[in-house]
């Protein structure tokens, strides 16, 4: 059985479990057919990124521990304060709620949620994608949001890529900035920018353009939803006849999705909404770097903040390569490296490799923790969703 058919079983067996206790009116029962169409396809497409994943995860999990020192390592981490991780998690729990909020904003076309009440759905997603490869969390956010509030899982998960994207083009904002305004990041950029023969702010501006490739595609899909459907269609020909009568279906939700995005003012608030998502975040590892000595490796507490933004925002983009569950091992060894090399001051590669191994727990488990509360107090175990997901999982074509 695919992980991915479990993913999607377990948000409906949890949000099956939520129906008494919200009393919302909806009732479970098969997707409909362009769900189940859609959910085939990612099937496919996710097991084979599943063992991609791990194995990525496993050779850089192996090279992160064969490249530390890890009597140094573990040195490091016994002479930390830990007392700093209560205002850490604190601070990675205020990050999730901005996310719900700016979900908020992003569904508000087809319901109005409050943030509030999504901040357990973003939480349960957060726990999936601890949990399951390849972010499947996302997708079980999605039917979860959509059994839980009559929106349609498809549209959900459109908003949910939307914010990816707008996660990519806030984390490189952060890097032009800095790479703008702060003099040794600049000398960087521009001594790189020599040796590679690319001007410099060509070189990080470049960095952006998939990102804003992809923004830019998907405006001009809201905005244009004749020319978009009539795309979708030329390019439906090569499919299989018995996809024919699903198509229309799916490209409705797909365009109800993108909806937003047809406003500039909605496109300004939703990177707006972005930056305090990520310098709460950024928070994170600047409160984590307090108790491992940072600060005294820097000219003060506003040079420690800058490279630990630095280090928020290319951990986060590295991140996006295809891993196993919750990034282990691409995550530690990006951060490492990022404060081993970093630009603005190095730091011991056992004490960095100590510190990537704190922030990704200060990360993982308060939302792998939560999220099993969640289910918990919904009497549901994850025993059962694997049971839910083996029983109903073959679609009807």
């Amino acid at each position: 059985m695919g992980m991915t058919r479990v993913a999607v079983r377990a948000a409906r067996c949890f949000a099956s479990t939520q129906h008494d206790r919200i009393n919302i009116p909806w009732q479970i029962t098969s997707p409909p057919r362009y769900a189940k169409v859609w959910f085939e396809v990612l099937i496919v497409v996710g097991n084979l990124k599943f063992w991609i994943g791990i194995g990525i995860s496993i050779a850089l999990l192996m090279l992160f521990l064969l490249t530390v020192d890890m009597g140094r390592m573990i040195d490091a981490l016994s002479e930390v304060d830990y007392i700093y991780l209560a205002p850490a998690v604190a601070m990675y729990l205020v990050s999730i709620y901005f996310r719900s909020l700016r979900w908020s904003v992003l569904l508000r076309h087809m319901k109005p949620v409050s943030a509030n009440r999504l901040y357990p759905v973003v939480v349960v997603g957060y726990m999936a994608n601890n949990l399951l490869p390849m972010r499947l969390g996302e997708l079980i956010r999605s039917y979860y949001l959509g059994e839980r509030e009559g929106i349609s899982k498809t549209s959900a998960l459109v908003t949910v890529f939307v914010e990816r994207v707008f996660d990519a083009i806030t984390l490189l904002f952060f890097i032009m900035v800095i790479a703008l305004f702060v003099p040794e990041m600049k000398r960087v950029a521009q001594s790189f920018g020599e040796e590679s023969g690319i001007p410099w702010l060509l070189l990080v501006a470049g960095l952006s353009l998939p990102f804003i490739g992809a923004l830019t595609t998907l405006v001009l899909f809201a905005v244009y939803p004749s020319k978009t459907r009539e795309l979708i269609l030329w390019f439906a020909k090569l499919l299989p006849r018995r996809f024919e009568e699903t198509l229309d279906s799916l490209i409705e939700t797909f365009l109800l999705g993108l909806a937003p995005l047809r406003s500039m003012k909605m496109l300004g608030a939703l990177f707006l909404l972005s930056i305090p998502i990520w310098i709460t975040e950024a928070a994170v590892f600047f409160l984590i770097g307090l108790p491992f000595g940072f600060v005294g490796l820097h000219s003060g507490p506003g040079a420690m903040a800058v490279t630990m933004v630095l280090v928020t925002a290319i951990t986060n983009i590295g991140s996006s390569i295809p891993a196993a569950p919750g990034g282990l091992g691409l995550f530690e060894i990006i951060a490492r490296e990022t404060l081993a090399l970093g630009p603005l001051v190095s730091v011991d590669r056992s004490v960095a490799a100590a510190f990537a191994v704190v922030v990704h727990a200060v990360i993982l488990l308060p939302m792998i923790i939560l999220g099993q509360v969640i289910l918990w107090t919904g009497h549901i175990s994850l025993g059962r969703l694997s049971r839910e997901g083996q029983r109903d999982t073959a679609p009807t074509p």
